[in-house]
């Protein structure tokens, strides 16, 4: 009997380990299943604060163009700065052409509930952008 016992244990000891360790996406995991067209969604569904100017820069992204806001102590003008980038998407990756020639592809990653997006060229990080209005602080 006691045999029968130790294996049971053992069974649901390995079963317990095995069943926990399977489960470990975390929310950050999952954003980055994101496809490049849902993270565009995202940038287009709200207002972003650079990482740093948080108080100062602003963007806005609306048909194949990103918008430029500047203000002063997160008070923000209702238009943007003239002269916008267009960007598009190619293949799984964002390009952006900043004008005369400076052209820019970026991976992107989207975590925090979608409230914050990560600019990669190159494999290093290049920009942050903070969903304005949300708990973005919380992430950090």
């Amino acid at each position: 009997m006691r045999v029968v016992a130790k294996t049971i244990y053992i069974a649901l000891i390995t079963f317990s380990i095995v069943f926990f360790l399977s489960c470990e996406n975390s929310a950050d995991d999952i954003q980055t299943e994101l496809s490049i067209q849902q993270k565009v969604e995202q940038l287009k569904s709200g207002q972003w604060l650079l990482k740093d100017f948080e108080d100062r820069v602003m963007h806005t992204y609306k048909d194949g163009k990103q918008f430029t806001y500047y203000g002063t102590n997160n008070v923000f003008p209702d238009e943007a700065i003239p002269g916008t980038q267009t960007y598009t998407i190619e293949g799984d990756r964002l390009t952006f052409d900043y004008n005369f020639g400076n052209i820019i592809t970026f991976d992107v990653k989207v975590s925090c509930d979608n409230n914050i997006i990560e600019f990669y060229k190159d494999g290093e990080l290049n920009k942050t952008l903070y969903r304005r209005n949300s708990n973005y602080k919380d992430c950090l």
